[in-house]
């Protein structure tokens, strides 16, 4: 059956990740090995891209290349760590609304994050030539 409450509509796409069972363990990228880390980066990689198809995130908030920034990978994978808590089947009723808090404050640190790399739809820059806010200081009169 398809139409307004079909499995076929926009509201219902097919199923692309499964519903977290159990509370999340954080990942300390750098306390793993690259093998282990490819791993992590995959299951990652499958949130990252229905997070950005379900919330319509462009290039300004996720740069293709997120990967490949530290500080973004970071930032996507706290993310996605309160995400499964708040959607563990054993989460309390207002956790997903809890979850959408911390998004919206999210998205600010990733754009000010993708903005510092530089990182444009058809370049990426590596971290090396990244402006670093912080390195720039004012001179003195």
């Amino acid at each position: 059956m398809t139409g307004s409450l079909g499995r076929d509509d926009l509201l219902y796409p097919p199923p692309v990740l499964t519903q977290p069972n159990t509370l999340p363990v954080p990942i300390v990228w750098s306390a793993h090995t690259p093998a282990d880390q490819v791993l992590f980066l995959e299951e990652l990689d499958l949130w990252v891209d229905w997070l950005t198809d379900r919330y319509r995130l462009d290039h300004r908030t996720v740069p293709h290349c997120w990967h490949e920034h530290p500080e973004i990978l970071e930032e996507l994978s706290a993310l996605h760590l309160a995400w499964q808590g708040a959607y563990a089947t054993s989460a309390a009723p207002d956790e997903a609304l809890r979850w959408h808090e911390h998004f919206a404050a999210a998205i600010s640190r990733l754009n000010d994050g993708v903005a510092r790399t530089g990182c444009r739809p058809d370049a990426h820059r590596p971290r090396s030539m990244c402006v670093d806010a912080t390195a720039i200081r004012p001179r003195h009169s």
